[in-house]
């Protein structure tokens, strides 16, 4: 199982017949701690768009998913984007933006995320060794 234990799995392992991983994604700018970028169904739009922004701003934005069906909350109430730096293996995965009324209800959906990737990821044969920090991941 040592072997087994460093394969990574990647989103298209895990989303393939999820709709609660049904992503799409968007551009996340730590200077303007905001999202630049939203809603694309196309990673290769998203890292364009991204790389459109760090060059006419010199920030260094970078690209994330949104699960859009993460968070079921009254319309009424506002939602801000948080994003976490989910982990496989302690290692980075992926970026993702989690819209919430507040940090601690943006903490405990990226928590049912890491249940989700985990659940999606034993079903697939990978260990369920996801986890999630917050802030974007660190780019490589």
């Amino acid at each position: 199982m040592g072997e087994d234990t460093d394969l990574t799995p990647t989103l298209d392992d895990l989303a393939t017949d999820s709709l609660e991983l049904s992503p799409v994604w968007c551009g996340w700018c730590p200077e303007e701690e905001t999202q630049v970028i939203q809603d694309l169904s196309a990673e290769v739009d998203a890292i364009t768009a991204v790389n459109e922004h760090n060059t006419s701003t010199g920030h260094a934005a970078v690209v994330t998913l949104s699960l859009p069906n993460a968070v079921a909350v009254n319309a009424d109430i506002q939602l801000l984007p948080f994003p976490f730096c989910f982990r496989y293996n302690g290692r980075p995965w992926q970026s993702v933006i989690v819209k919430a009324p507040g940090p601690d209800e943006a903490a405990t959906t990226a928590e049912q995320i890491v249940g989700v990737l985990n659940l999606s990821a034993t079903r697939r044969g990978f260990p369920a060794l996801f986890s999630a920090t917050g802030g974007p991941c660190p780019i490589a």
